[in-house]
């Protein structure tokens, strides 16, 4: 199985835990400063982590203001393929708020920072991850406005309608692209609308993960989610892992 987004890199302390099985995880930077720790994890655990670099929406405003280098994106395009990475996490969030103002953070710099990742992302042909909380009209404008995208785009624990997933993502160039992942962290919060975008989204386009920082707790996780599809589409579990695993594997790539 892979676990398609997570952030286990930030509790070291539980990490043997997850290494006991065979999950791969791919293992989502958010900010600039942890980008080294997700490159080391990587390094010493090889074909079981994919490495995500990227800047999340909750830290854009740092390249504006200085408190992430102007490097930041030559860096990030080096660290993606040195380690045979993936861009992520980024995306827009107009729900959350900044704990030091407890204003809600600025849209600006979310929208300038996802669209250079994006860029990145289609320069190096490699997928992305995407945030987004209530702000799907923006990002479907952000995507079909963009001169070029990523070969693969995953909406992350997914939060929006089914209807929206249909009507903005689902359909035309996007839909060509688009995988949706589901986490039983976010999305059990409301099991009917999951269900019913699960079930809206093709059977090959659907992704899992744990959204997880604690390493002994994503297994369980994860495993909560395959039994969200599993029951959302009336399949066995054995069948919901192969095809989930099939799907992960195109997502990122991997041809056997």
């Amino acid at each position: 199985m892979h676990d398609v987004h997570c952030h286990i890199h930030e509790t070291p302390a539980t990490l043997a835990s997850a290494f006991d099985g065979d999950t791969v995880y791919c293992v989502q930077a958010t900010r600039y400063t942890d980008w080294s720790s997700v490159a080391q994890l990587k390094e010493e655990h090889g074909d079981r982590v994919v490495a995500a670099f990227g800047i999340h929406p909750w830290f854009a405003d740092r390249v504006e203001s200085g408190m992430i280098p102007g490097s930041w994106a030559s860096e990030l395009r080096l660290l993606v393929r040195q380690h045979g990475g993936i861009v992520g996490e980024c995306g827009l969030d107009k729900a959350a708020r900044s704990p030091a103002t407890g204003k809600l953070y600025a849209l600006e710099p979310q929208v300038a920072v996802l669209k250079a990742q994006l860029a990145i992302a289609h320069e190096l042909g490699v997928p992305v991850s995407v945030h987004c909380v209530r702000a799907f009209g923006l990002l479907a404008d952000v995507l079909r406005e963009a001169a070029a995208l990523p070969p693969r785009i995953m909406l992350h624990s997914y939060s929006g309608s089914p209807e929206m997933l249909r009507q903005l993502f689902l359909k035309g160039e996007l839909g060509a692209r688009v995988y949706v992942s589901f986490s039983h962290a976010v999305n059990a919060r409301s099991p009917e609308k999951t269900r019913l975008s699960i079930k809206a989204t093709p059977s090959s386009r659907l992704l899992v993960e744990s959204d997880l920082h604690d390493a002994s707790a994503a297994p369980l996780a994860l495993s909560r989610a395959v039994d969200m599809v599993a029951e959302a589409n009336g399949w066995e579990p054995d069948e919901a892992c192969r095809q989930l695993a099939e799907n992960a594997r195109a997502f990122f790539g991997v041809l056997n």
